[in-house]
């Protein structure tokens, strides 16, 4: 989610607290552009999250642990695939942030066809080598069929598109046309994997759904754009962006590669079976890291707005890690306590995914509170957190490849990197806290 740091902040509420009764919180969240936005994007990405999750459910449901486990580490791949595209949505929605600030709204559509040219041509030498290093690809993440490789490959062609379009709607404020794109997609997904394994195009025809879904998102965010009438309006020079861009991109590589890299991992090293057991067990838990991703993206500009007034900011940074925490210490407990219930989406053959699903949900909860942290040092541009964020993703592939002899080996390793890494953040941000205090003394 890109933020711009120069936007008129939201009014500065002085006085006693008051609480409010039912209809007065309805008529804020009407009058107040920042909650209202924030309400929308939060329900709309659980709403796509949950929608991803039925997705996993229904694929791993229909084709079983082995073929789940092909569909499962391609997503994996895929998401480490676009992990340089976050910076495409930060230029996008930046710049029509400041053109229709400006009332030069007509210049967006021309700038998205420009930025989509220029982000393709780019891609396609990246896609060429990974059509090209298929055999290599398919041998690391035994897959039965190259061809995978080739879904992936256009999977991230068209994510690409679709991802500058919302980057749009997103400048524009348009957070009701975000989430709607959002869920297209993944509906689209849904009823296209379904069909296609019925079919008998098995883990294939799931994966091919990955790009249908986006073409669809594709096709109807420019209906969504169609207010937006093209001009050859130039674009203007956004001081900052590259320098806040780039830091914004290391943040993402880090996150999603220690988000991703143990499932990749997991089906090299171990059986198909096993390595679909992992996957299910680790979709499970990675409930607690969206839900903070949420969390993250309703707290990011209300840190940014106070840090630039010279606010104290630090009780909105505590009450997001007090929200995610408890939301991990309640998954921890009921993946704990009730396994079984859990598990019931993706039938009785993931039964042997039930010890782990507790301790998947510690290790995902420490990502959470990790990439919260993160998010707030992105929102008040500190690069700190940079260097042992990448020590992490490093510490956990050697752990990984040194000891993978087990679910529980490879699961052991991921708690102990992912603890370090909340260490090191919550280590920074009292140094931080710390700081300010004697500054203020």
């Amino acid at each position: 989610m890109s933020v711009d740091l120069t936007s008129p902040e939201p009014t500065n509420v002085t006085g006693p607290r008051m609480i409010l009764r039912p209809r007065q919180l309805i008529a804020r969240l009407k009058a107040d552009p920042i909650i209202r936005n924030s309400a929308i994007y939060l329900t709309g990405s659980v709403l796509a999250g949950m929608l991803g999750y039925v997705f996993h459910f229904e694929t791993g449901h229909l084709l079983g642990p082995s073929q789940y486990s092909v569909v499962a580490s391609a997503i994996a791949a895929l998401y480490l695939l676009m992990v340089p595209v976050v910076g495409l949505q930060f230029v996008s929605a930046r710049f029509t942030s400041v053109a229709v600030a400006k009332g030069q709204s007509g210049s967006v559509i021309p700038m998205l066809l420009r930025l989509s040219t220029i982000s393709i041509l780019a891609a396609l030498p990246v896609a060429a080598v990974l059509i090209l290093l298929a055999p290599v690809v398919a041998s690391f993440l035994n897959l039965p069929d190259r061809k995978v490789v080739y879904l992936l490959a256009l999977a991230a062609l068209c994510a690409i598109l679709v991802t500058v379009n919302r980057g749009a709607l997103q400048g524009m404020r348009r957070f009701v046309a975000l989430s709607a794109n959002m869920l297209t997609e993944m509906a689209t997904r849904l009823a296209l994997a379904a069909a296609l394994i019925a079919t008998g195009f098995g883990a294939f025809g799931a994966l091919a759904t990955l790009s249908a879904g986006a073409v669809v998102a594709y096709g109807q965010s420019f209906l969504m754009l169609r207010s937006a009438r093209a001009s050859f309006a130039k674009s203007e020079k956004m001081e900052g962006l590259g320098s806040y861009a780039v830091l914004a991109t290391i943040a993402s590589i880090g996150i999603n590669y220690i988000f991703s890299v143990d499932t990749l991992l997991a089906k090299h090293f171990l059986s198909s079976g096993a390595a679909g057991v992992y996957a299910a067990a680790s979709v499970l838990a990675r409930v607690v890291y969206f839900l903070g991703l949420s969390v993250a993206g309703v707290i990011f500009p209300e840190i940014a707005a106070l840090h630039a007034r010279n606010e104290a900011h630090y009780h909105v940074v505590d009450l997001g890690l007090l929200m995610v925490g408890a939301m991990g210490i309640a998954l921890i407990i009921a993946y704990s306590l009730f396994p079984g219930l859990v598990l019931l989406p993706y039938g009785p053959s993931f039964s042997p995914a039930r010890g782990y699903l507790g301790v998947f949900a510690v290790a995902l909860t420490l990502l959470a509170l990790s990439n919260l942290l993160i998010n707030y040092f992105l929102s008040i541009a500190r690069r700190l957190f940079a260097l042992p964020l990448f020590g992490a993703c490093i510490l956990e592939t050697v752990l990984i490849a040194i000891f993978h002899s087990s679910i529980w080996q490879i699961l052991t390793m991921v708690v102990i990197s992912l603890g370090l890494l909340a260490a090191s953040m919550g280590a920074i941000y009292i140094i931080d806290r710390l700081s300010v205090r004697r500054q203020v003394a």
